[in-house]
């Protein structure tokens, strides 16, 4: 689309959905940014000599990379839930571009209909088909990524009054979730409310699990240390050790925490450590067993069990699988 229809649509949508008349600029703004300052993917390939480059590629604006927009989308309401509010809102506005041009045919498959198109639209005012579409606020992180991903799955738009409407109704959706309140709506504060309960009543099995996931790593370094090189050490336990640092630093926060706030968000990073944790200790057990040191392979082993436990009795509730990933969505105070 050209930025003057981008910058029409995005106002339009932002007046629907209720935005501050002071930050449609900033919209507007971040809509036509894509063209001026544009995103980039890095690709490795091996030459013809077998070295290694990277390639830069431009992201193609009417063939939309999803992992970017999910990026946009997560990291402007972060900045909203923080205060930025004028940064938010260029980096929704740069969400919004690239919705609108994913309901036009790229022109590398059909450039004379692209144009066609984008005449067309340019000619359309949006006031005229507001009584048409089928507006939907989403509630949560969960429901504007699919109503993200359910926008873009859907292709090229087949005529230029529907690119218009898509767009339109995408971008209201996804503003009036993203610059919505930052506090948590009623229902989820309750679940919420209920999760902190749920980890408070645990808190002996969560200052275990705080106490193993850093105590361990940091003995098998010394034992380690004490055969090879302390850097040499350090570099074949990193998989573990990272990982269980933070979840065991998380988890002491957690334990510690009185706030509804700092105990989810801790817990979230508890939650999503669990994985590395386990793929960790095995990359680095695999490691010492080839290095024949079996005994910082069974050093290392109770972590996988007790993140195995913390998994089953404290992440594995109803509640906390109904909000684990609204977690940095909202404040919970």
């Amino acid at each position: 689309m050209y930025a003057r229809t981008h910058e029409i649509l995005t106002r339009e949508a932002a007046r629907l959905a209720g935005v501050d008349e002071r930050l449609i600029p900033e919209l507007c703004l971040g809509a036509k940014s894509p063209d001026l300052a544009p995103d980039y993917d890095y690709e490795v390939y091996l030459t013809h000599r077998g070295r290694l480059r990277v390639r830069r590629m431009r992201i193609k604006h009417h063939e939309p990379n999803l992992g970017l927009l999910k990026k946009y989308v997560v990291e402007a309401r972060h900045r909203w839930i923080k205060g930025r509010r004028e940064e938010a809102a260029r980096l929704v506005g740069r969400a919004l571009h690239y919705i609108g041009d994913s309901a036009i045919i790229s022109p590398s498959k059909d450039e004379e209909l692209h144009d066609r198109m984008e005449r067309e639209c340019s000619r359309i005012d949006p006031r005229n088909v507001i009584g048409d579409l089928r507006l939907f606020k989403p509630v949560g992180k969960r429901e504007t990524l699919r109503v993200l991903v359910e926008s873009l799955e859907k292709g090229p738009a087949p005529s230029a009054l529907e690119a218009v409407k898509r767009t339109l109704s995408t971008s209201f959706s996804i503003i009036s979730s993203i610059l919505s309140p930052p506090i948590a709506p009623r229902e989820f504060r309750e679940l919420g409310g209920r999760c902190h309960e749920y980890f408070k009543e645990r808190g002996m099995l969560i200052l275990l699990l705080s106490l193993l996931l850093t105590m361990l790593p940091f003995i098998a370094l010394i034992l380690l240390s004490l055969e090879l090189k302390p850097v040499i050490a350090f570099a074949s336990l990193v998989p573990a050790i990272t990982p269980s640092m933070i979840a065991g630093a998380s988890a002491v926060i957690l334990y510690r925490s009185r706030d509804m706030n700092a105990a989810l968000y801790s817990a979230r990073r508890v939650y999503g450590m669990l994985p590395w944790i386990i793929v960790g200790v095995v990359i680095s057990g695999l490691i010492m067993f080839g290095m024949g040191y079996m005994a910082i392979v069974i050093l290392l082993a109770p972590e996988i069990i007790m993140t195995i436990i913390a998994y089953l009795r404290l992440f594995n509730s109803l509640e906390w699988k109904e909000i684990k990933d609204e977690v940095d969505w909202f404040t919970w105070k």
